[in-house]
């Protein structure tokens, strides 16, 4: 995609170019928002098929419900990779993190409920026994989640999502209007389904750090949206006589090199993440990946064009001017 010049005439616009008379050169994003729009609906359309057919997402302990046990284990030269290769070498589906100074050898150790609670967590406390020696063991301490409560808690997460959207709506509106508060909580769901497509695309667990991954996507995503919008509004209020499709174009090639530096730098420290931060923070490092990347493709193909879009469809004046320049 090559930059086009505004003063090009064979450019789609057909308009006068900018009030101030200078040269701009500018990518046509939103020329292209069709096929961004697919390519979005792929991917969600994808996720919601697989959703399907496996019945559901692969849901973790906070959710299903389990036990959560902490256990010291005073076995010399142990740590957290031997503890879950034991498991693995067992085929038992254990999650495991270090609690305190790994020295310490504390361990969270949760697995689902296959029985009842006192059961799994009795027979949990013999096959450590048998592993390391009654003598090495000491349960300090366990936690029951039932599966109700998990319920209780993905309709919280829901709820959650759903106040953070609205107030993300409310905010953009008071800062801009509401077609720009419509385009960021729109983009905002696109970045949930496409987090979620790719959950159930890659059955990773969904358990809490799934939820705070999408979370701190949401924030991140419209903080980039906001720089965009807020470049297109500085632009409009100088250039009151340019057609907005033109001013939007300019205003997200004018931010792309600050959102693709920002989003590069991100993406890299958690991709670190990721590579070396274990398998506790496997899942969650992956879902930022994958946010990240949305989230800034979203800032660029879904928040604006959603937002030119509906200012097309109910500002009489803006549809009279783009249904004259062919747009």
């Amino acid at each position: 995609m090559q930059p086009q010049d505004l003063n090009n005439t064979k450019t789609a616009y057909n308009l006068k170019n900018t009030s101030d008379g200078q040269k701009y050169k500018f990518f046509r994003f939103l020329e292209i928002r069709w096929f961004a729009f697919a390519f979005s609906l792929l991917i969600i359309g994808t996720g919601i098929a697989f959703f399907l057919l496996k019945g559901g997402f692969n849901l973790g302990i906070d959710f299903k419900g389990g036990v959560k046990v902490d256990v010291n284990i005073n076995a010399p030269d142990i740590n957290i990779k031997k503890v879950r290769q034991i498991f693995i070498e067992n085929k038992m589906n254990a999650e495991i993190s270090t609690v305190g100074k790994p020295e310490e050898r504390n361990f969270m150790i949760s697995l689902p409920v296959s029985s009842s609670a006192t059961t799994e967590i009795d027979n949990l406390k013999s096959f450590l026994e048998k592993q390391f020696g009654a003598d090495k063991i000491l349960i300090r301490g366990s936690e029951v989640v039932e599966p109700k409560i998990g319920k209780a808690f993905a309709s919280r997460s829901f709820q959650l999502l759903t106040i953070v959207a609205v107030l993300i709506l409310v905010y953009v509106m008071f800062r801009f209007d509401f077609y720009y508060g419509a385009g960021a909580v729109l983009a905002l769901l696109h970045d949930t389904l496409v987090m979620l497509s790719f959950t159930a695309l890659l059955d990773i667990p969904v358990d809490i750090t799934v939820i705070a991954a999408i979370m701190t996507i949401l924030g991140y995503s419209v903080n980039d949206t906001i720089v965009v919008f807020d470049r297109i509004r500085e632009i409009a209020s100088t250039n009151k006589d340019e057609d907005l499709l033109l001013i939007m174009n300019r205003s997200i090639t004018q931010t792309l090199s600050r959102t693709i530096i920002t989003s590069l730098t991100t993406f890299l420290v958690v991709l670190a993440l990721f590579i070396w931060g274990g398998p506790v923070l496997h899942n969650f490092a992956l879902e930022l990946m994958i946010g990240i990347f949305f989230g800034t493709y979203s800032s660029i193909f879904i928040a604006s064009p959603i937002t030119y879009m509906l200012r097309r469809i109910f500002d009489k004046k803006l549809r009279k001017a783009t249904v004259k320049s062919g747009l």
